[in-house]
This record gives structure tokens, sequence and C-alpha cells, in this order.
């Protein structure tokens, strides 16, 4: 598929300037009508009859209301809510989705580099190193480079966000599988975890933090969970005995950071795997050579710790299920993904303080709401790019001060909203 641009500068321009010195996908928006779930909260007063944008702000009726905070956009950087677009009466866009498509303007040449935001971590599996260069990049290169990423901007970091978790130091971690990368994205600082041939990633899934900011990634390829410190050097691995894995297809992952367990779900066995942060198994749940089980998964595929409880995502994102720390089942409830039959295994799963239920990438692309015993209370979002919008949103993460981060990955951006009683 040929590149998108995102610049402003027409092609003959830029070749007029390269000269000097050296001698919008916009998808149509779609039209959007409410799902009618089975079982509503019968206790709700008003419910939205039609999926609501959420920007700048959106009363969700029974749920909490939803602020607009901002956007990690594709090149990295956060942009935080200003006045124009709280003023922009619902049109504000993130302008650099008009070339969502593209990793960087097709009129580019390739020797120029449009200099990333993220210092690369290499990653490699020894025997295999970087290798050097021969020689520094010129002054005279240099200084093109920083002309060319003036006029269109860096090239862009995020591809395919999936998973979101965030740290002590207010940074986001996104597993990215088409850039085969995880993104450490702060307010002063971005590197990314490169994967790829040769290096220790494949196959980036679900990831979590420990209480030392500590960062865990489900490699679905390997088998195996990858281990980070805070600025992005490898540890350890978990799950690997000698030259086999102990899992088969790691997905969603959990870390209670006040106890130091570890919960893995292998999507492909079924299984939910308890374990310390060195790998040390500590229990198994779920059916598993004839044990008998109170819990039976059906390819799980996302997991929240919420307090003292379990959330957990599966049959292909139709099922929820709740159970306490030591595997014991609460309750569970069916949601439904689409209209008719088709479901969507990629989705994301968050819990607020209040213990309410967040799924993203439903149908029409929302984010909706649910109460601990599956009674919808609300939804937000739609198709679409501008802020507030969204375009296949398979990941999702509630911190501690109920900020919500969804992966937008169709438009390439996390957004960021805060959740509130009460509208200011």
């Amino acid at each position: 598929m040929r590149p998108y641009s995102v610049g402003w500068i027409p092609h003959g321009l830029l070749s007029a300037l390269i000269l000097v010195v050296a001698g919008g996908f916009t998808p149509a928006h779609a039209e959007t009508n409410p799902l009618a779930d089975i079982s509503p909260n019968p206790t709700c007063e008003s419910r939205p009859d039609r999926m609501a944008r959420a920007f700048p702000k959106v009363d969700l009726g029974c749920g909490p209301h939803v602020e607009y905070v901002g956007v990690y956009s594709p090149d990295g950087k956060f942009n935080a809510v200003s006045s124009f677009n709280r003023l922009s009466n619902g049109e504000a866009r993130d302008s650099t989705i008009r070339g969502v498509r593209a990793l960087r303007p097709s009129e580019v040449p390739p020797f120029i580099t449009l200099r990333p935001r993220e210092r690369v971590v290499e990653n490699y599996e020894p025997p295999a190193h970087a290798r050097k260069t021969v020689k520094g990049q010129s002054l005279f290169a240099a200084l093109l480079d920083g002309i060319v990423t003036f006029a269109y901007g860096r090239q862009a970091a995020l591809q395919t966000p999936n998973h979101v978790t965030t740290d002590s130091k207010g940074r986001i971690i996104v597993s990215d599988a088409a850039a085969v990368s995880v993104h450490v994205l702060g307010a002063n600082t971005a590197f990314r975890i490169a994967g790829g041939p040769h290096r220790r990633l494949q196959a980036p899934n679900g990831v979590a933090v420990d209480a030392q900011d500590n960062i865990y990634i489900a490699d679905s390829e390997r088998g195996l969970v990858l281990v980070y410190d805070v600025d992005g050097r490898f540890l350890r691995y978990i799950g690997k005995l000698e030259n086999e894995s102990l899992f088969h297809l790691p997905a969603g992952i959990a870390i209670d950071r006040s106890s130091g367990r570890l919960y893995l779900l292998d999507s492909r066995r079924n299984l939910l795997f308890v374990l310390d942060l060195q790998g040390n198994i500590l229990n198994r749940i779920g059916k598993y050579r004839g044990n008998a089980s109170p819990i039976e998964f059906d390819a799980p595929t996302e997991i929240v710790l919420a307090g003292h409880e379990l959330v957990v995502l599966d049959s292909e994102g139709s099922r929820i299920q709740i159970l306490d720390l030591q595997g014991n089942p609460l309750r569970q409830f069916r949601i439904r993904a689409f209209r008719g039959e088709k479901n969507a295994p990629e989705m994301g799963l968050g819990v607020d303080i209040d213990g309410d239920i967040y799924v993203s990438n439903l149908d029409n692309s929302t984010v909706r709401v649910y109460d601990r015993e599956g009674h919808l209370l609300s939804s937000f979002g739609r198709q679409g790019i501008n802020l507030g919008e969204f375009i296949s949103p398979t990941g999702l993460w509630v911190d501690a001060s109920d900020r919500v981060y969804v992966a937008d990955t169709g438009n390439r951006r996390v957004q960021v909203f805060q959740l509130s009683s009460s509208l200011q």
C-alpha cells in the first residue's frame, strides 16, 4: 500500500530545498447506532441513546463522567488538551492523524532521517550484537535531516499500539505488534525496546510493571515473559526451561505490586498461571491434565487485577469472568462485541476505582462500561479520527487515579481520559 503524506511542503519544493542545502488518510465518518444489551442496569434512569464522543467532556448517564485529557500522537509526543480544543465545538482533530498510515511521507527520500523522538534499545539476543557504524553522520547530513524533520515532523513511532500500562513515573508502556517493539513514553524521555530478527523480543503482547518499575512483556511467539529494568535493560526470562518455553501463547499479564505476584494468561492452553516475580509457579488456574478445576477458560486474552479480585476476558471477547486471588469463581457474564455472531479477540479491558469494568474495541469502535453484575452502564466513543473517537481500540488501561488510557490502534495513538463523578 502506498503510504500517505503527512507533510505540508509540496514534493517539488522539498526537492528544491534538498538541492539548495546540498549545493489525509481521513476515513469517512461512520454512522453510529447503539447496541441494545440484554441486561441494562434496571436502576438506571437515563442511558445514552447513541454512542457519545468523549470530547471534551461527556456525561455517561449511569456511568462516570469522562473528560478528555490529551493524546500520545503517532510520533510518541503527548499533546494535552488546550483551550482551543475545548472550544472547538467537537470538531478538534489530532493533526498528526492526517497521514495515519504512513511511517514517513512518501516524498521524503530514503537517505533523509526524520529524527525519531525515541532512542532505541537494540535488545540483541547473544551472540548477536549491534554493528558499529563505519563513520558518523556529517554536519551537512545532520543539518539536512534537521531541516526536513522541522518541515515534516518526526518519524512515527507508534504503528499498532495494542496493550498499554503505566508506571510510577507517569510513563506509559505500549506494546506494538507491527513495530515489534515496546514503547516507553514519558514527559522528558522516550525509548523503545526493539524486537525482530536476532533480538530477544519477537511478538510483544501484554505488558505490566512491578513496584520497582521493571517492565514485563508477554512474548506470544517465544512463549516467554521478558523482564527489563526501568531504563530498558534486559534482566531475565520467565518461563524459559533450557531450550523450551513453559507457556504456549502468553497473552494478558497483570502484577500485584504489593505482594509481588504475577498473573499470566496462557491463551492457547486456557490456563492462568500465578507466579512470583522470579518466575516460580505458585498456582495454575483452569483445567489441565484432567484437573477438576472450578474455573474453565475459553481462549482468555485479557486480565486485570482489581483489588482482591481478578477480572478475565475470554471466549473471544464475549465473556467476563471474575474470580478471587485463589482462583475461586465469583461471577461471570456475557457481553456482545458485535452485532450478530461475530466476535473480536483483540479487545481492551480495565477496571476503575469503583469496580466498573471497561471493554474497548466493540461495535463501532467504542468503550463500554459494565457494573460488577454485568449490567451495561454506558458507552463512549465512536468510529473516526477526531479527538475522542477511535478506530479499533484494542488496548485499555485504568490507573490508580481513574485515568483511562485507550490504545487507539487504527489511529496509531493512545488517547487519555479522566473519570470523575460529576462534570465541573
